[in-house]
């Protein structure tokens, strides 16, 4: 039999293209995933991808097959998600998920008075990227998603909750108070990126091509902001930061734009529209939008 996490990991596989990407979205080693792949494809008796290209592939059999697997998955988080929602009604019970870029210790506080208010509601938390949280959202797994670069569905309601300033971390740069750069400025240096799992790289690149300016980036890609600012230190670029996630303050700048106004990073939230016929999920609601703004405020001062 099949285990579903190695058909999970098939399923990442194909869709990033990469084992290397789908590792990190599953949360575990490389090896890990190539070894329950190939475990897999010797139980079907056929290979599932072609390896050794510059990108992962899939086989001829696996183009045949991983619509399959996909159906099977489906279907699981389908009576996973069914399942869930009879548990529900003995308990009460909200799953939030937020990327890295809204940072599990300020999503906690953020949500503390809620609790603390609403102590018969468990809150559950989960960190992933942005890709995984959709599909979870859509799955039924997960209530409220936190964070940048969702998509815009017609099916989803969303609040911005906050924005959060962002800053340009170089080396051998002694900033003050009153010190700032610019977007053209910033293009001049080349540029370090994350991987693209929680939206920042995406956004500081929409942020250049709008302003329709070109970005020397480093090739290599860092994975997490306290890595970009490490690479900073060697002398490998600049790095585009926000400003919650900054360690070493006295290297980084406010990025403002061309009317020298400060650029920023929007954080929001996003749920399902069905999410408020619940009294708790209503009162979650409510409380999303009339405490966590002030309170983000509050905390970016």
């Amino acid at each position: 039999m099949y285990s579903l996490t190695s058909l999970r990991y098939a399923e990442a596989a194909a869709r990033l293209k990469s084992f290397s990407a789908a590792a990190r979205e599953c949360g575990v080693s490389q090896p890990t995933v190539s070894s329950s792949i190939a475990e897999l494809e010797t139980e079907l008796g056929t290979p599932l991808f072609v390896r050794g290209g510059r990108q992962l592939e899939l086989s001829i059999p696996g183009t045949r097959l991983l619509p399959k697997i996909a159906q099977v998955l489906g279907a699981v988080e389908a009576l996973e998600s069914e399942t869930r929602d009879l548990a529900s009604t003995a308990r009460s019970e909200l799953r939030i998920g937020f990327t890295p870029l809204a940072g599990a210790g300020r999503v906690a506080l953020l949500l503390e008075p809620f609790r603390r208010q609403h102590a018969d509601v468990r809150l559950l938390f989960f960190e992933s990227g942005v890709v995984d949280l959709e599909r979870r959202l859509d799955a039924g797994q997960l209530d409220v998603i936190v964070g940048s670069g969702f998509r815009r569905l017609r099916t989803r309601k969303r609040l911005k909750l906050m924005q959060e300033p962002l800053m340009v971390c170089s080396k051998g740069v002694e900033s003050n108070a009153m010190a700032t750069i610019g977007l053209e400025a910033t293009s001049q240096h080349r540029l370090l990126f994350t991987e693209d799992l929680c939206g920042l790289a995406s956004a500081t690149r929409t942020l250049f091509e709008n302003a329709q300016l070109k970005v020397d980036a480093y090739p290599g890609r860092a994975m997490s902001y306290g890595a970009l600012e490490d690479w900073v230190e060697l002398g490998l670029g600049t790095a585009v930061i926000p400003k919650h996630h900054v360690r070493n303050r006295a290297q980084a700048r406010p990025l403002v734009g061309a009317d020298g106004a400060p650029l920023f990073l929007e954080m929001e939230a996003v749920w399902k529209s069905p999410l408020a016929a619940s009294e708790h999920a209503a009162a979650f609601l409510t409380f999303l939008h009339r405490v966590v703004p002030k309170l983000a405020s509050g905390m970016a001062q």
